[in-house]
């Protein structure tokens, strides 16, 4: 430290510090800009997938449904027997798309783990050197 920052008064410490506590919210709000930007896009990401598995499930469905339950009818199944299988099955791939859509949208996946740790970093220092 040279001999005019020993000898600063007061007020200039007090400035310096509000000044360094200012740059760092700043730095803090950035950071946090940052890393939500990325977790909104990994939600998009998973909404998307969850669309896409929507539109993808409609057609597959309906195809998959017919030639299963068509199977079944000539493996001796009645009819109604043989839909019913074909719709269980229909229901469980549903169901597992649904899952992988839903678990990107896990709000502790999109919460922002590096800002909460660098805020709480930030805020040990400022304890530290109070």
């Amino acid at each position: 430290m040279s001999d005019s920052a020993d000898h600063r008064s007061m007020s200039e410490l007090f400035t310096d510090a509000i000044n360094q506590f200012s740059k760092l919210v700043r730095n803090e709000i950035a950071l946090a800009r940052a890393e939500l930007a990325s977790k909104v896009s990994a939600a998009a990401v998973g909404i998307a997938m969850l669309g896409a598995a929507a539109c993808l499930l409609i057609a597959a469905k309906v195809v998959l449904l017919l030639a299963l339950a068509a199977w079944l009818s000539e493996l001796g199944l009645s009819d109604p027997l043989a839909n019913l299988a074909a719709g269980v099955l229909a229901v469980l791939i549903s169901a597992g798309l649904a899952y992988f859509g839903i678990k990107r949208l896990n709000p502790e996946n999109l919460a922002p783990q590096r800002t909460i740790e660098q805020v709480q970093r930030d805020v040990t220092a400022v304890k530290e050197h109070v």
